[in-house]
């Protein structure tokens, strides 16, 4: 009976780890040379492939006009487009002139392509590279609840083995993560509890000085035993939770909710900590291609950025500034009113830029009827302010 539990959950894994595929089409040309028809269709495959993978890659990062990331994309993704393509359906096969053409309808593996883009960090370098803290509490197989490193007690290198997992496989890609230990002296983790909710990770990323905080837990289970000579075979998975969350903004990016694969090993405890381990590594490819998709959303559709306006003595002060903003300000697309209270005012940007070209064009030019005057920059927000006069 529990060989059958075993193999169930094993065979349930593994369909469920399957790569997700989207369809594309896309038409390929290959030149005829010397009369070789054979390696003309080769080409016009291979270019058509390209294309579908192009396609289905344009979900994530819709473009890079950067000559560093498109050659990274040319060298790493789509010269090896056919790694991604699950299988594919000749539509069209015919030659015009001295070219080979070829259209194809292909199934393309989104889930390793997401992976791989996110691995190559392209969205993330074109975001400005914002440094990532993790705070995931986890729970050991023999544990009756999870725990955070940083609530003090027992060993805590085991409380980070799905932590270190985690930032192993992003630094891999060139991620950059902050050191807890500069939190020492600032603020006093063993108060905020297991499960930090969205502000206790804002306020704590901001003083560890990470643009981005992954909170969550990761809870590892047993799943059944193999009886074979000598003792038994264990077999553990993993359970996880979690979220990636803005500092300056508090904005929740992404969040991921999954079961990792099936691990095992000649010792429950053991079998337990490589299924947190192997739960940590498909996190981080999970979390941050769905967050690389929320970046790559903003850098090309208009992302939304936190403008705060104080120096506001009245209503139609604010109006008359919400009008300059879309009408005189370079790629403002809409503004839109949060709240105003007691000479302050919280706006939301959308912007076909960051919010350093908004800031550096607020700073620099000359608005009819205010001064402003910048007074901080972040990734996702700025705050100005104009009770310095009444214009230049």
């Amino acid at each position: 009976m529990r060989r059958a539990v075993l193999l169930a959950v094993l065979l349930a894994t593994r369909a469920a780890a399957a790569d997700e595929v989207k369809v594309a089409e896309a038409d390929g040309y290959g030149p005829i040379v010397e009369g070789d028809l054979v390696a003309a269709k080769q080409r016009a495959r291979d270019d058509a492939m390209r294309g579908c993978v192009q396609q289905v890659a344009s979900t994530v990062v819709t473009a890079a006009t950067e000559t560093d990331q498109s050659q990274l994309l040319a060298d790493r993704v789509y010269s090896h487009s056919e790694g991604y393509v699950r299988g594919y359906e000749t539509l069209e096969d015919r030659q015009d002139g001295n070219t080979w053409v070829v259209k194809l309808r292909c199934k393309v593996a989104e889930g390793k392509l997401d992976e791989d883009l996110t691995a190559f960090g392209i969205a993330w370098r074109r975001e400005g590279m914002p440094r990532v803290m993790v705070l995931l509490a986890e729970q050991s197989i023999t544990a009756t609840q999870a725990s955070g490193w940083w609530q003090g007690g027992g060993n805590a290198a085991d409380l980070r083995v799905a932590e270190n997992a985690f930032i192993d496989r992003m630094q891999k890609s060139g991620f950059t993560f902050v050191d807890p230990e500069v939190l020492s002296g600032k603020i006093t983790l063993q108060a905020v509890g297991a499960d930090p909710n969205v502000q206790q990770a804002r306020e704590i990323g901001k003083l560890a000085g990470a643009e981005v905080v992954v909170i969550g837990r990761v809870v590892a289970r047993p799943v059944g035993q193999l009886e074979v000579p000598g003792g038994a075979l264990y077999a553990a998975v993993a359970n996880v939770s979690a979220r990636a969350v803005r500092t300056d903004t508090g904005q929740v990016m992404a969040a991921s909710e999954l079961t990792g694969r099936v691990t095992n090993d000649f010792e429950q405890a053991s079998a337990g900590r490589k299924a947190l381990s192997e739960a940590g590594r498909q996190l981080a490819s999970d979390l941050f291609a769905k967050v690389g998709k929320a970046w790559a959303r903003d850098q090309s559709g208009g992302r939304h950025v936190t403008l705060t306006v104080t120096g506001v003595d009245d209503y139609g002060r604010l109006a008359a500034f919400k009008a300059q903003l879309v009408s005189g300000v370079r790629g403002v697309k809409d503004v839109q009113e949060r709240s105003m209270e007691d000479g302050r005012a919280d706006l939301d940007v959308v912007l076909a830029g960051t919010s350093e070209s908004l800031a550096t064009d607020l700073a620099t030019r000359k608005f009819p009827g205010f001064t402003v005057k910048v007074r901080k920059r972040t990734a996702g927000a700025v705050e100005v302010d104009l009770s310095g006069g009444k214009g230049r």
